[in-house]
């Protein structure tokens, strides 16, 4: 990331069924894919403030 000036950001869901994919891509688990989004955009930003 820092070689680059790109953000590497990982979000795999695993999951055993349809119902625990739905459920932790937006219900009670909250939602992982905005989740590592929002990470994407802070190692943005981090990398920004420190070049």
């Amino acid at each position: 990331a820092l070689q680059h000036s790109l953000p590497v950001i990982n979000g795999v869901l695993t999951t055993d069924t349809i119902e625990q994919a739905i459920e932790r891509a937006g219900t009670k688990a909250g939602n992982k894919g905005a989740d590592a989004a929002m990470s994407a955009m802070e190692m943005i930003s981090l990398l920004r403030k420190i070049k």
